[in-house]
């Protein structure tokens, strides 16, 4: 390691400024029933992973709530963005994220992965082991694959003095004369060590459990243990409803036991003898219940399912259930779901900065050096508040082509426009180059004697701007006007600009 030198600082002070590190993120708590080894020790969730698994199956709300939480970034648009400096390093990355196995890509597509990651809302964390291998073509490393592994059977390593992440291990099931072989081979018996440079882990909820996670459906969890052992007693409740209660009389107790046996076996045969009783009196009497108490339990699942739904900030999707109570407001619904999109948005941007650091970072280094531009991994906006005002002022520009606007302004406004109508960028890209071109072409050609090359080219490119906004517009309200509204797909999503628009899927 190289000396460290700071400037106008006596050195006695500088001396005091290094040093190792001698803090720890650890707590008793986490501490204290951790495995240890070899300075490493590994964290084990306070639940299983299996049991959130179990919940997501059985429990519908819980079910609703795992789609709701990923099906926004996992619909999402996203691209590599190239950074200042930029020498091919983007390009590379994208040929190996977002290619086709047969020219050079991984073997699991990106949209994959990203999918799989949103996993970490449920489950704390997500595991990925990263294979490396040479593309033939170039001979430079790529991504090979990134290797889901199930986080029931991964615990994540970290180094007993200061909590750092140290990649993880991984449990694994041997059968046969595997058990043997490979066993002699493994460090830990039953676990397999993926090194930290072969490591991605994804972990939800950094700004509160920085170590562990958190998961989405913690509170969730709780309420659903909850909620089964009130179905447990409601369905007790329901049985013990449904079933009459019956009372036989007789001149003895004996008599009316062995009559009370006999009504028991109506279950059965459906036939039972009796002896007629004294003038009068009754043989048996129907026991009637007032059919109360039920009201009381789906009282308690509902004020359960509505504190599931609270805790993710989606207590818009309990409005159906609360129409047929006669409450619930369209309008509140709409607040609560835009704000619920905007949290969405927020973990997208943590989910970035760990693809960008972890996945990115290691390949750009290993080809092209730590001095290189390193590409940045982008998702598209979740929801754009601004989306109606831009559409009609865009529609305006395209029905008034004449205004005097710059084309730099139309360009980005048509490109962002792009992305609001799910329309292809680079097809977009294409059209406002070629009409750019085209009408540069012609205002040049047609420019008067004496104007400068300069202001003829401005005055095409103001034209192309607009003749490409008029076309895209023109298209866009077609398709929707004539064809049936598409589901959304991943589109990919790239920043206005003109001079590098690239995108991924």
């Amino acid at each position: 390691m190289s000396k460290i030198v700071f400037p106008d600082i006596d050195p006695k002070q500088a001396k005091k400024l290094l040093g190792d590190e001698i803090g720890t993120a650890f707590d008793m708590r986490e501490r204290q029933f951790a495995y240890w080894g070899d300075g490493a020790v590994f964290d084990y969730s306070t639940w299983s992973e299996a049991d959130m698994k179990q919940m997501i199956l059985r429990d519908g709300q819980a079910a609703a709530l795992e789609a709701v939480l990923t099906l926004p970034i996992r619909q999402c648009g996203w691209s590599i963005m190239p950074t200042k400096g930029d020498k091919g390093e983007a390009e590379f990355v994208r040929s190996v994220l977002t290619e086709p196995v047969h020219s050079g890509g991984m073997k699991t597509p990106m949209q994959t992965v990203i999918g799989q990651a949103t996993a970490a809302q449920i489950y704390k964390k997500a595991y990925f082991e990263k294979i490396f291998t040479i593309r033939p073509s170039d001979g430079r490393i790529v991504y090979d694959k990134l290797a889901y592994r199930p986080p029931s059977t991964c615990q994540v390593r970290r180094k007993a003095e200061n909590a750092e992440f140290d990649g993880f291990r991984q449990q694994v099931w041997l059968f046969g004369g595997l058990l043997a072989d490979r066993a002699r081979h493994l460090k830990t018996p039953g676990y397999v060590d993926i090194p930290r440079h072969r490591s991605f882990v994804y972990i939800h909820g950094k700004h509160r459990e920085p170590l562990q996670g958190v998961s989405e459906l913690d509170l969730c969890y709780w309420a659903y243990q909850t909620k089964m052992k009130i179905l447990y007693l409601w369905y007790n409740f329901i049985e013990n409803q449904s079933l009459p209660k019956v009372a036989v009389y007789a001149e003895d107790p004996h008599t009316a036991a062995d009559r009370a046996d006999d009504l028991a076996e109506l279950r059965s045969s459906g036939i039972v003898g009796w002896t007629y009783g004294p003038q009068g009196q009754k043989n048996f009497e129907v026991i009637e219940s007032s059919g109360n108490g039920a009201d009381q339990f789906q009282a308690a699942l509902t004020f359960l399912e509505t504190w599931q739904t609270s805790s993710v900030l989606a207590g818009f999707t309990g409005l159906s259930s609360l129409a047929s109570l006669g409450r619930g407001s369209l309008a509140l619904s709409s607040d609560q779901s835009a704000f619920f999109l905007k949290s969405r948005q927020a973990i997208t941007q943590e989910l970035q900065t760990d693809i960008t650091t972890d996945i990115i970072g290691p390949l750009v280094a290993l080809n092209f050096g730590t001095d290189a531009a390193f590409p940045t991994f982008q998702f598209g906006p979740l929801i754009d508040d601004n989306a109606t005002a831009l559409t009609t002022m865009f529609q305006t520009l395209a029905v008034a082509p004449a205004l005097q606007i710059p084309s730099g302004i139309l360009d980005l406004i048509t490109e962002r426009i792009a992305t609001v109508l799910d329309l292809d960028v680079d097809s977009v890209d294409a059209i406002i180059q070629d009409a750019s071109k085209q009408r540069q072409e012609q205002a040049q050609a047609q420019a008067p004697a004496g104007m400068p090359q300069q202001a003829a080219g401005q005055l095409g490119a103001l034209a192309g701007g607009v003749d490409a906004a008029t076309k895209i517009t023109q298209q866009a309200l077609q398709r929707a006007s004539n064809a049936p509204k598409a589901e959304v797909m991943n589109q990919p999503y790239s920043t206005p600009n003109t001079s590098n628009s690239s995108s991924s899927r």
